[in-house]
């Protein structure tokens, strides 16, 4: 995964998630993919350009805290928008807000920034507003603190989906056929529709 490269931009992400994301983007057509961590921006890029095969209008707003690692290609590519900020912000929510007002249709998620569980239930719960019936969400990660990587790692991005399903039990369903598709994912328990 740390060699997975998208357009040679570096991705960061294992290809049985890119391959299952694809699939998901086909199956909902969003207008609007958020993804919170860019990093080199490979998979701002992978989503823009399989996102606008599928919708033509699709935008994409990425947001890291960092830009110095980010492609320089990435935020000229049309459609994606690049966010420098911290993705707990509320300028980001707002922005989300704008952005769905501007392109309606579905929005697609992905939490892949700061992997610590209180800033993934944060991440979690400031999408509560912007999200809609329908929308997906996937918070990856959650392998690591022993699920089965990184055991030392304290609680994480799994442990934040389940604090989130106590607090809101209703709010999202899983999707454990999308997860276990293709055998393997860094997002166990990551797959969810906002119900």
């Amino acid at each position: 995964w740390e060699t997975v490269r998208f357009l040679g931009v570096p991705c960061l992400k294992s290809v049985m998630d890119l391959w299952n994301y694809q699939e998901i983007l086909f199956d909902l057509k969003p207008a609007l993919v958020v993804e919170f961590g860019t990093r080199h921006g490979g998979s701002a890029l992978y989503f823009s350009m399989i996102g606008q095969r599928i919708n033509p209008l699709l935008r994409v707003l990425t947001v890291d805290i960092e830009d110095h690692l980010l492609d320089p290609q990435v935020p000229t590519f049309p459609g994606i928008e690049f966010m420098k900020s911290s993705s707990t912000a509320p300028a980001v929510a707002a922005r989300i807000a704008e952005l769905r007002r501007a392109t309606p249709g579905p929005m697609f998620a992905i939490l892949d920034s700061d992997h610590r569980m209180p800033h993934v239930l944060e991440e979690m719960l400031s999408l509560r507003d912007v999200t809609r019936p329908g929308d997906y969400l996937v918070v990856e990660d959650g392998n690591i603190n022993g699920h089965p990587v990184l055991p030392g790692w304290g609680p994480g991005p799994l442990e934040a989906v389940e604090a989130y399903f106590a607090r809101f039990p209703s709010a999202s369903v899983s999707d454990p056929e999308r997860e276990r598709k293709f055998g393997f994912t860094f997002a166990p328990g990551g797959f969810l529709r906002r119900s």
